[in-house]
């Protein structure tokens, strides 16, 4: 199962096989994975849904796409504080594989050890609800019975031009913004917007395997260095809360200068993979898109 269009299918054939897809593999790992492995792939299906129906916007209409993109971005929203605990212990364990050898033993592990516990208690609450058995499953089907026949009419490729131009520019803003005032929320939009792109060249693969395999390398790479600083800054947000027991103050402190350090490095590299991916005024990136499209599609 691939995220791609496929040339050898008609347009609409490809956005709707592709939504039900996803839908498919997100229902199919709610019986296959764990739970906490199977809540990190719904959301990353889910995401990858909405950029599909972001793709076709203009095909569809405004509130199509309204309708369609709320219903799973609140669906999202639903399982969001239960995979930020995950988060958090990933970002930990990152934090451990960079800093560790240069701190006394278990300092990571204080933090770890109550996220793990506060999310095995939500984890038995959502079952006590019987959320992941019923609740989600009913959502999914939902979803694949009433939202998977988009209304795009159109097999012609160059309808998807508008949402690249678009995806681009505001991809572009949001890098600026993000180092003219260096906030977690701007970050995170530009990370959001870079995401975007990202699921787009995955999309278009097919166009120019060798080009858009490289391209995607490349957006994926600076999508993973803006996730690790937004996961950073969502554990330090945590810290500074109060949500940690700790003896001393001086360890809290400790994990913030680690935090901060570690933020820097990586938007210090995103700056310069950015910039670089967004060189090209957004005209130029979808007149440059279309005409491949346009020489391996139409």
């Amino acid at each position: 199962m691939v995220y791609k269009l496929n040339k050898e299918k008609s347009l609409i054939k490809n956005i709707s096989s592709i939504a039900n897809e996803e839908i498919e593999a997100s229902l199919e790992a709610l019986e296959t994975l764990n739970i906490h492995e199977a809540i990190h792939d719904i959301r990353k299906r889910l995401k990858k849904l909405r950029a599909l129906c972001r793709l076709v916007r203009d095909e569809m209409g405004e509130d199509n796409y309204k309708s369609i993109n709320i219903y799973f971005r609140d669906l999202g929203k639903e399982i969001s504080d239960f995979r930020d605990l995950t988060a958090h212990l990933e970002t930990l364990e990152m934090l451990n594989e960079r800093f560790g050898k240069y701190l006394y033993v278990n300092f990571f592990r204080t933090f770890s050890k109550q996220i793990e516990e506060e999310r095995e208690q939500m984890e038995n609450n959502l079952r006590s609800q019987n959320f992941f058995s019923e609740h989600l499953v009913k959502k999914l089907k939902k979803a694949k019975q009433e939202l998977t026949s988009w209304p795009v009419e159109s097999n012609n490729i160059d309808i998807i031009l508008p949402s690249i131009e678009r995806v681009y520019k505001r991809g572009q803003m949001a890098l600026q913004k993000a180092y003219e005032t260096p906030e977690k929320e701007n970050f995170h939009e530009w990370r959001k917007r870079v995401k975007y792109l990202w699921y787009q060249t995955l999309l278009l693969q097919d166009t120019w395997p060798n080009f858009f395999d490289t391209l995607e390398a490349e957006i994926h790479e600076l999508a993973d260095l803006l996730g690790n600083d937004h996961d950073l800054m969502v554990l330090k947000e945590k810290i500074l809360a109060g949500d940690f027991s700790l003896k001393e103050e001086t360890h809290r402190e400790l994990m913030i200068a680690i935090i901060n350090e570690y933020s820097n490095s990586l938007r210090s590299n995103a700056k310069t993979r950015g910039e670089l991916i967004y060189a090209e005024s957004p005209k130029d990136f979808k007149k440059r898109i279309g005409k491949y499209t346009e020489i391996n599609w139409n």
